[in-house]
């Protein structure tokens, strides 16, 4: 509730105890919640909303083009790497078709986004980020003012370049090999 509460004190709506509450606020927070949330998760890869799998090559193999189908995890919203061994390091030949990864190769692996539900498990400016979103989505609806309205959208903007900025430098600096023409010589 948090999210959400937070959500509504910055547009100057009421609060709510549950979003099944029955109010206009609890019922249009509860509609777009979800919808803005994925939204807000695909935009970025997010270090609190990674993942890391070997995927399962499914029975039925493709019908043309590769050896092996691959089924994405039931929470996966956004590949980041895919590779054919476990450090991440092979560049397999592959397409994502739907939910699936379609390859020749006979191990897949996936770093992806994933569909982070707990807030508990959210980096904090990713949930300050999400609630002005969110505020951003339901502002019309509650309140009628657009001007609100466009406020609440640069105030996103602006919540979203920092929890991008935060969460970047959490990473690590990820030093990319030399190329060929520049070792050959050595």
């Amino acid at each position: 509730m948090g999210i959400c509460n937070s959500c509504l004190i910055k547009i100057g709506a009421t609060t709510i105890v549950s979003l099944t509450e029955g109010t206009k606020s609890s019922n249009t927070v509860n509609e777009q919640y979800d919808k803005v949330r994925l939204r807000l998760l695909r935009k970025h890869p997010w270090n609190c909303a990674m993942a890391r799998v070997k995927l399962g090559q499914l029975a039925d193999a493709p019908a043309s083009e590769f050896d092996h189908a691959y089924e994405f995890p039931a929470d996966w919203l956004r590949s980041i790497a895919v590779s054919d061994n476990s450090s991440m390091t092979g560049e397999p030949d592959y397409r994502i078709e739907g939910r699936q990864v379609l390859s020749s190769a006979d191990d897949i692996y996936v770093r992806y986004v994933k569909d982070l539900t707990d807030p508990n498990h959210m980096d904090a400016a990713f949930r300050e980020a999400l609630a002005c979103a969110l505020a951003a989505d339901v502002c019309m609806a509650l309140t009628g003012s657009a001007t609100l309205s466009e406020q609440m959208r640069k105030d996103t903007e602006n919540a979203i370049l920092e929890a991008r900025s935060v969460d970047s430098i959490e990473d690590a600096v990820e030093e990319e090999p030399e190329a060929e023409w520049i070792t050959a010589r050595y």
